[in-house]
């Protein structure tokens, strides 16, 4: 089945190549992450400010106008508690988004699909980092993502904000809580070549 896929996505990846003229590029950015669900509310999480990272590419499908726009993000996600003394919970991911993006002059809007893979889980509290117990934590997450930014094409520049969120929970259990990462993004990215 992996052997399948893989051989899928080289095929698309080459038939889209050799029709346009692929782009790839870097981004850069920050985040603003939270946990979601109800015991979460109740609970009183907070957000917390990290940053993500990584590369992109882009393959027109029409023109300028429709394009496919996969990429591979670090990302920082968690949340934080603040009742007696300041708690961060501190996750981190690689997310892979594979967007649509429909442009629209210096305008683009962007959704689809993503997949999140835990690389990272520690809570920090007085000054201290601890590893969490992550048996209970789901390794692989499947969520979405959406947003809208302004490219300057000549430039190779854009500035964007996005929202993604997990479908399934954090926790593979179903007596845990049923939280869900939450993640608003200001990204920078430069794609090349610009033309």
């Amino acid at each position: 089945m992996k052997k399948t896929l893989l051989l899928v996505l080289f095929t698309l990846t080459t038939v889209f190549a050799a029709q346009a003229q692929t782009r790839f590029g870097v981004k850069v950015g920050a985040n603003y992450s939270g946990f979601e669900g109800d015991r979460a509310d109740n609970i009183g999480y907070e957000r917390r400010f990290g940053f993500h990272a990584g590369v992109m590419a882009n393959f027109p499908v029409v023109d300028d106008f429709f394009s496919i726009k996969p990429e591979i993000l670090y990302s920082q996600k968690g949340a934080k508690l603040d009742d007696l003394e300041e708690i961060k919970f501190r996750l981190g991911y690689i997310d892979v988004p594979v967007l649509a993006q429909i442009n629209a002059g210096p305008l683009y809007f962007e959704a689809g699909p993503q997949v999140s893979f835990r690389i990272q889980d520690k809570i920090e509290f007085d000054n201290s980092s601890i590893d969490i117990d992550s048996d209970d934590l789901k390794r692989t997450i499947l969520g979405y993502a959406a947003g809208i930014g302004l490219a300057s094409t000549p430039l190779g520049l854009s500035i964007g904000v996005r929202y993604n969120s997990d479908i399934s929970t954090l926790y593979d259990s179903d007596d845990d809580a049923n939280f869900r990462n939450g993640v608003f993004m200001l990204s920078l990215g430069y794609m090349f070549p610009s033309r």
